[in-house]
């Protein structure tokens, strides 16, 4: 009987032993789990706070196909979030075609460096491929990212149809 008592006194042991580790193994994938959970929640908030908006009459964007050497639109955009936008970050498509490499901006008003919701941008696009007549509508689409905010940057799209006009 004494024998018995001994080897379940080492089994219990064991078994504490054993779910002692297994505990701290849980605790630590716990709080794992809870940093990429509040991460996440992060990336979401600053995503929800970036939001862009088009300025103006998407029926009348100013197209210019006598400038040379490539032909240019210009239109308005506006920061309607809460997070800063990064202009460098902007991505325009028209007609589903990336314009690359020939897009400027600039703030309105220019005081200040920030593209915040107290300024619009003014976007102009060129490409020697266009061959738009004026009244034409063409697809466009912006892509923007917020600045970096708490490590996390946030995106928006806008899709419209627009009407060019010179």
């Amino acid at each position: 009987m004494a024998d018995g008592g001994a080897s379940s006194f080492i089994f219990l042991t064991t078994a504490l032993l054993v779910s002692g580790l297994v505990s701290v193994v849980l605790i630590n994938q716990w709080g794992d789990m809870a940093k990429a959970s509040q991460d996440q929640t992060r990336a979401m908030e600053v995503d929800q706070a970036t939001s862009l908006g088009f300025a103006g009459d998407p029926m009348m964007v100013a197209y210019d196909n006598t400038a040379t050497p490539d032909d240019e639109m210009t239109f308005y955009l506006q920061n309607t979030g809460t997070t800063l936008l990064d202009t460098s970050t902007l991505v325009v498509l028209v007609d589903g075609t990336t314009v690359s490499s020939s897009i400027t901006t600039s703030l309105i008003p220019a005081a200040g460096t920030d593209w915040d919701s107290d300024h619009l941008v003014e976007v102009t696009v060129s490409s020697s491929s266009w061959s738009y007549a004026n009244g034409t509508d063409v697809s466009l689409t912006v892509i923007v990212s917020s600045e970096v905010t708490n490590g996390y940057r946030g995106t928006d799209t806008i899709s419209l149809e627009v009407r060019l006009y010179g």
